[in-house]
């Protein structure tokens, strides 16, 4: 049986996902997949709704269980049906699509919180970098119920970013946003992206304002009511 061991904090991590599947009542959501997420690599992950991406970030989180298949990070068992790995052993944040933010804390004590807990500290994120990017220095004091539900989507991406994990899962990041405010957030990650050594997954349908940073495309089909089919995908 293979090891389940959990990544040193400061490895930039490499992600490997073999003959994954999955199933919801009955339903085939991913079938087969096979893709390796490089280590220190961004990856922009598309596909028609309902196809399985947030599934797909749920599973490299250690939030489901794949039906068969396994899911490794360089070389170590991460998921498979028999065994699984805690998410909080994983060394990732994740930011999902609904709203995730304490709400018995302000934003400001959220981002240090989850500052003060991040073990790569001589990689740290600039947060006064990522607060000014993210238009929030003015909502630093305020609690989550006194936030629109764009302003909420940026102070939970801040948050998660503090955290400075070696795998990011970011679920829709610039949801809720307009286009000037979406453009910018765009920008701030591929800065981050570019100079810290961090995996990351990017689910996007607004792909356009990401097509100009390199990033590594994996688009993932509809295959729900259509016979299964092998999907292998190489970077």
């Amino acid at each position: 049986m293979t090891n389940v061991t959990k990544p040193s904090p400061m490895q930039a991590i490499s992600v490997k996902i073999a003959n994954l599947c999955f199933n919801r009542d009955r339903m085939t959501i991913i079938s087969n997949l096979s893709y390796e997420f490089a280590g220190g690599r961004v990856t922009l992950l598309t596909g028609p709704s309902g196809c399985g991406k947030t599934t797909l970030l749920r599973l490299l989180a250690g939030l489901e269980a794949p039906d068969s298949g396994e899911i490794t990070c360089n070389g170590a068992l991460w998921s498979s049906s028999r065994q699984i790995m805690p998410p909080w052993l994983r060394n990732l944040n994740m930011l999902f699509q609904t709203d995730a933010l304490w709400p018995d804390q302000t934003v400001g004590e959220q981002i240090n919180w989850v500052k003060s807990r991040s073990k790569q500290n001589a990689n740290a994120v600039n947060i006064d970098e990522i607060t000014t990017g993210l238009a929030i220095n003015e909502l630093l004091q305020r609690y989550p119920a006194g936030l629109s539900g764009g302003e909420a989507r940026r102070c939970q991406l801040a948050r998660i970013l503090a955290g400075n994990p070696s795998l990011l899962l970011l679920d829709e990041p610039l949801s809720g946003q307009d286009s000037m405010t979406a453009g910018k957030t765009a920008q701030l990650l591929a800065n981050l992206f570019a100079r810290n050594p961090v995996t990351a997954i990017v689910v996007s349908h607004e792909t356009a304002l990401f097509a100009d940073f390199g990033w590594q495309p994996l688009h993932l089909p509809d295959i729900n009511g259509l016979p299964l089919v092998s999907i292998s995908t190489t970077p």
